[in-house]
């Protein structure tokens, strides 16, 4: 039977082709050299994470502009990583550049607070499994341990399943979306945070004050906040009154890219905060043109 054999080959031929050209998230759309030059987030992104590989000039600069000087280092990080060299980035190119370098290599070098002018610091770390939940250390400006507590920083899932929110599931490689991606997995690197007055959904976000990641510093949080993402929080929820009853000996559940943790906890982060001598500022609803000065600093650090 030649005629299904035939058809069965150019079908398989086809998937292949589709499945080659089919970007990864946060990607939409080829990068490539054009007239006038392609410019967004996309080409940030991509440029910044061309940046880290050992085989790009040292003094490519990531402008947002997909010009000739991206066109090499990209040739050049094909060339390295064995993939076809013609300066596009397709989904071959994509994925490799997701997966060799989505990490940032911040880690928290013992800094105080108080050095650079903050009443308090937050430690997260964060798996590449987002599925695992980790402990967080809330510092005061000295680097004096005022609590540990667990957090979550799971946001949609990327394995394809769905669950209603709150979404409690760890389905085994699930790792969730990448945090290049709105709504996925809270970004890592170094960010100023500030205590706002609560969020007005107390079932989504809880009845406490919330802590606002506002604008990056260093690492990916420095490409991403507030431009690229925003609306980054560290909160609980009213988890109790959903369909499955939630108890502290649970995981948490997904969020949309924020740092989740247990009512009790996000809490006592409250009143701590309170005696550092913090004060509530007026929930902004967002960390762009942010009105008052950051009183605290986060590091977001990649553990795995």
């Amino acid at each position: 039977m030649i005629v299904p054999f035939v058809f069965l080959v150019l079908f398989a031929l086809a998937a292949s082709a589709l499945a080659d050209t089919t970007m990864p998230l946060p990607f939409t759309r080829q990068l490539k050299l054009t007239s006038p030059p392609m410019q967004g987030n996309d080409v940030l992104i991509a440029q910044t994470l061309l940046s880290r590989d050992a085989a790009v000039s040292k003094s490519f600069a990531v402008t947002g502009t997909y010009d000739q000087a991206s066109v090499d280092a990209t040739a050049a990080f094909q060339s390295a990583n064995k993939l076809s060299s013609d300066g596009v980035v397709g989904a071959n190119t994509a994925n490799s550049l997701l997966t060799l370098h989505s990490n940032d290599g911040i880690i928290d070098t013992g800094f105080t607070a108080a050095s650079l002018g903050y009443l308090y610091k937050i430690w997260i770390p964060v798996h590449n499994n987002r599925s695992m939940e980790t402990k967080a250390i809330l510092y005061d400006k000295d680097n004096n341990v005022m609590l540990n507590f667990t957090a979550r920083t799971h946001g949609h899932r990327d394995d394809g399943s769905y669950a209603p929110w709150p979404d409690f599931g760890t389905t085994p490689g699930d790792f969730g979306c990448n945090q290049f991606t709105s709504s996925c997995a809270t970004v890592t690197g170094i960010a100023e945070i500030d205590l706002n007055s609560p969020e007005p959904n107390p079932d989504l976000y809880g009845p406490y004050p919330i802590n606002r990641i506002i604008r990056g510093l260093d690492g990916n949080a420095k490409l991403m906040l507030p431009n690229i993402r925003d609306g980054l929080l560290i909160h609980t929820g009213n988890w109790t009154t959903s369909s499955k009853k939630w108890t502290e000996d649970m995981d948490m559940p997904n969020s949309s890219g924020c740092v989740h943790g247990h009512p009790s906890e996000i809490e006592k982060v409250y009143n701590i905060l309170l005696s550092l001598g913090v004060k509530v500022n007026e929930n902004t609803f967002s960390g762009k043109n942010y009105p008052y000065k950051p009183q605290g600093i986060a590091v977001i650090e990649l553990i795995d």
